[in-house]
């Protein structure tokens, strides 16, 4: 039997990567001949990082790797146009609820250094990815169009700057999309500033020093907090509360001790991204803290993607403002807000029933 040395198997992988991007490059310019003046055309849209991305629209063969970028593709109307998915997303039931089609879509098992052979495979015109340098650079040299929709560094710094981010993160999804998405980001953001404008004039009135202190826990014993510059902590003081990990002076995420949890004293206690509340419910350490004793302890709901890290965060806000002043909110109906908001925006007629389980962190029946 013939072998290869090292160095001939190195070479010779090469030359079929080589072969692969070629032949992309070459089918696409080949389409591009055979196609309309339209289609010919190039745009040319300015990312998350400031890049300028060039792309031929339609996209239609987009795939979703950063963090919420399947969501985001989700609510604007365009998932037919994906042809992979970072590999959490398709297991998730919510997803497989609201769109069965999901089972086509290719599951991308290492979405922060994807398989650059298996994209080319899958036709991809455009990766919507994090600005990760490395990875990047291979995508882009090998021909596939990369949109950064997710910054590792440069976090808004106020509320002001916040509530653009969110707008400009669904912008750029919209832009490299076209006009059907153009269309429903507007919608969204209609709906996100009233309900930012609803929240903010009834919090408006409330001293700082009178603000309901709250953490947002996360992992498995509750001990990871969101802090300061998080999207997190934005939804908070827009609902009206002080997230006390802030003073952690610590950017995004953090570990803490319970002896700081302690000496806190939290007035509300928020979890996301756990199974259950049991780690702080259950947890001797935790049951001498005013929350538990005041039964003001929260798992928050997880919809098609986090509701801390999604366009679903503006509900989140609605669900933060109304747990800690329900004298406030209380003709807020968060069954009926949840309904609205997946039938208008994910094109899905959630029942009562199920929007209950959802806001209960349970998955569909």
């Amino acid at each position: 039997m013939n072998m290869m040395s090292k160095g001939s198997m190195r070479i010779f992988s090469a030359i079929v990567l080589l072969s692969l991007v070629l032949g992309s490059a070459w089918s696409r310019g080949q389409k591009q001949d055979q196609g309309s003046p339209q289609s010919a055309a190039v745009s040319v849209i300015t990312d998350l990082a400031g890049r300028s991305v060039s792309l031929a629209p339609p996209v239609q063969r987009a795939v979703a790797l950063a963090g919420p970028s399947y969501e985001k593709v989700f609510m604007l109307g365009q998932a037919s146009r994906l042809a992979g998915a970072h590999f959490y997303m398709t297991g998730r039931p919510w997803v497989q609820a609201t769109n069965p089609a999901i089972a086509s879509i290719q599951a991308i098992r290492n979405p922060a250094e994807p398989n650059v052979e298996e994209l080319l495979n899958l036709g991809t015109d455009c990766v919507f990815f994090w600005d990760y340098a490395e990875p990047l650079a291979s995508l882009e040299n090998a021909g596939i169009p990369v949109v950064v929709v997710q910054n590792s560094s440069g976090n808004p710094r106020t509320l002001d700057e916040f509530i653009a981010y969110q707008k400009r993160e669904i912008q750029v999804f919209a832009d490299a999309l076209g006009d059907g998405a153009q269309a429903k980001a507007r919608d969204w953001f209609s709906y996100f500033d009233e309900k930012i404008a609803y929240v903010r004039t009834r919090t408006a009135a409330i001293p700082r020093t009178e603000r309901k202190t709250a953490i947002y826990a996360y992992g498995e014993e509750g001990l990871g907090l969101f802090s300061q510059y998080s999207y997190v902590s934005f939804w908070l003081e827009l609902a009206g509360g002080r997230n006390i990990a802030d003073e952690t002076g610590r950017e995004m995420d953090t570990e803490v001790t319970m002896e700081e949890i302690i000496s806190w004293d939290p007035d509300v206690i928020f979890m996301g991204r756990m199974e259950s509340a049991e780690p702080v419910l259950k947890g001797r350490a935790w049951s001498e803290l005013k929350a538990l004793k005041n039964a003001q302890v929260y798992l928050c709901p997880d919809g098609v993607m986090y509701w801390d890290y999604s366009s679903e965060g503006v509900l989140l806000m609605l669900y933060l403002a109304q747990k800690m002043y329900p004298q406030l909110f209380n003709d807020l109906d968060m069954v009926a807000e949840t309904r609205n908001y997946y039938r208008r925006f994910y094109n899905y007629d959630l029942s009562t029933a199920n929007a209950e389980r959802l806001l209960n962190h349970l998955p569909p029946e």
